[in-house]
């Protein structure tokens, strides 16, 4: 599935590739029972296949640079969202391939899955009901509606979404559509999904991702 869910997220935005720049980039949500979520980027196996040794040195300094002082793309994408505190950045390998993880706390996942919406223009709606035991989030693509281009710190961080994971911190998913769900507590966008939603551009059609959960099932 790699870089299918960015290219869908991006699908208004220039892809515009940062060199020979190679990395595996995984979105992981850790969701609360309540909607709470921690945001975590993990960049793993980052470096440069630039043959030329000056060439590779630069492209490689550029990436690490910036996380150094947490400039990089993932640390500016997440505080552009407006988290709850601090984004932190956490170097794992300073030396390549680099390995970098970036994570930032947020109150409530619609609101913070709604936010990255609008900065990457991205028609749509994400809504979070609860009723009763069962929690369920909705995120819905409209493709009858033209997307906006935009360049920004959040577009800078979808460009390489290799996967997104959806964690439960407490309780387990009780229902799905769009996800695969693995021992009712991690559960990854479908290939069959990613599929359908390239189908639904092509027909300007909407389509949703929908997962629901409980702390008591």
């Amino acid at each position: 599935m790699r870089n299918r869910l960015g290219m869908l997220l991006m699908l208004s935005v220039p892809m515009v590739t940062g060199g020979c720049l190679q990395k595996d980039a995984v979105h992981t949500l850790y969701l609360s029972p309540v909607g709470a979520v921690a945001w975590t980027i993990d960049e793993s196996g980052v470096f440069s296949d630039e043959p030329d040794a000056g060439k590779r040195f630069a492209e490689e300094q550029g990436y690490i640079g910036p996380v150094l002082i947490g400039a990089h793309p993932a640390a500016q994408g997440l505080r552009t969202l407006g988290p709850d505190g601090l984004v932190q950045t956490h170097v794992l390998r300073e030396e390549r391939p680099y390995h970098v993880v970036t994570q930032a706390s947020f109150s409530r996942v619609d609101s913070v899955l709604s936010r990255m919406f609008k900065e990457a223009g991205v028609k749509g709606a994400v809504t979070l009901e609860a009723v009763e035991e069962r929690t369920t989030l909705c995120i819905r693509f409209d493709f009858r509606k033209e997307w906006l281009e935009r360049e920004n710190a959040v577009t800078a961080m979808l460009k390489d979404v290799d996967n997104l994971v959806l964690v439960m911190t407490e309780g387990r998913f009780i229902g799905a559509s769009g996800f695969d769900v693995q021992d009712r507590h991690r559960a990854v966008v479908s290939d069959q999904w990613l599929a359908a939603a390239e189908a639904a551009m092509q027909a300007q059609k909407e389509i949703a991702l929908v997962l629901s959960w409980s702390v008591w099932e």
